[in-house]
């Protein structure tokens, strides 16, 4: 599943779609077990840097 254009439900990964335990720390465990959607998120990350005055620390 490709990356969603927004985010809607925050108990399932933006990234490929799968249900998430928490939005939270169960987002991060996924992160760190999904390398596909760790790329995506890392890509998302470096898209929205400049964004935020002064940088984003999430």
């Amino acid at each position: 599943m490709a990356a969603s254009e927004t985010w809607t439900d925050p108990n399932q990964c933006p990234f490929c779609g799968q249900e998430l335990p928490s939005p939270g720390e169960g987002f991060v465990r996924h992160l760190d077990e999904s390398e596909a959607c760790d790329g995506g998120y890392s890509v998302w990350r470096q898209r929205i840097a400049d964004d935020i005055r002064g940088g984003w620390s999430g």
